[in-house]
């Protein structure tokens, strides 16, 4: 489970990247919602949070998603990184021959990474055996 900390604080890194992606500075972001820029700096600081409707209409603003601010989605209990996030949204650019491309490297760098487990396993596996031999 999440916890509402890491939420809090996923909503003010978020804010933080989200508007510096989309080229806005705290004053440009607040004259677009009608606030003052100290509230867009104390949310970003996380020192408080904006009020869903705030946040609703920071998102339109940034044209992202709720889930991206909250950094947090629904089909999962997992939380993703911004680095995990600027990957999907560039794999999201990508024509089909692109996405074939980097789901063909996926899965065998998956295959490899899973076989590599194995085999670590079975050579922790051996080290056992032998100390308990000895």
């Amino acid at each position: 489970m999440i916890s509402s900390e890491d939420i809090k604080k996923n909503i003010s890194k978020n804010i933080t990247k989200y508007r510096e992606d989309a080229g806005f500075s705290q004053r440009e972001l607040a004259q677009q919602l009608g606030i003052t820029p100290s509230r867009i700096s104390n949310w970003e600081q996380g020192a408080n949070c904006p009020t869903i409707d705030i946040l609703f209409e920071v998102c339109r603003a940034l044209h992202v998603s709720i889930n991206d601010i909250y950094g947090v989605y629904p089909d999962s209990e997992m939380m993703l990184s911004y680095s995990e996030q600027q990957h999907i949204q560039k794999y999201r650019n990508l024509d089909d021959h692109g996405r074939e491309t980097v789901d063909l490297i996926l899965e065998r760098e998956t295959i490899r990474s899973k076989e590599l487990q194995k085999k670590e396993a079975r050579i922790r596996e051996l080290n056992k055996g032998q100390q308990s031999d000895q």
